[in-house]
């Protein structure tokens, strides 16, 4: 299964001449007609691109219902996506089996307790030192 010396030399010259092929290629675009044929091609592609847009407007301008309902729909797809990716950060509270007593059996809701808690409500709400006070008696 082993290669030969020859099969390894062979390999190494090949993998030399695409070495040298990239290397020719990188070396053309760095000098000053290099530049001169990228910028003329971005120049095109923005030619291009400027040529695409404006027809994509005038189709938007003579469909406008379509293209809103296009827009309408991306959209909602944005929208939903960023809803299920910001349910991954949130803790999502899912109520367990959890045996629970219910309100009036808490020893804060008592009857005298409550009772007491809207003396002091209404205590609060109007003192005694105003020179008009309510008393509220039950």
């Amino acid at each position: 299964m082993s290669r030969s010396a020859d099969e390894l030399e062979h390999d190494v010259e090949a993998s030399r001449e695409r070495l040298d092929q990239t290397l020719g290629a990188l070396q053309s675009r760095l000098t000053a007609p290099g530049f001169a044929r990228d910028l003329a091609g971005l120049r095109q592609s923005s030619r291009t691109l400027n040529e695409g847009f404006g027809q994509l407007a005038a189709t938007i301008r003579a469909y406008p219902l379509p293209a809103l309902l296009i827009g309408a729909g991306l959209s909602l797809l944005v929208y939903d996506e960023i809803r299920r990716s910001g349910r991954g950060r949130r803790p999502v509270f899912e109520p367990g089996p959890v045996a629970r007593r219910p309100d009036r059996d808490l020893p804060e809701n008592e009857r005298a307790r409550a009772d007491q808690r809207l003396d002091e409500g209404v205590e609060e709400s109007f003192p005694g030192s105003d020179p008009v006070s309510v008393r509220i008696t039950k």
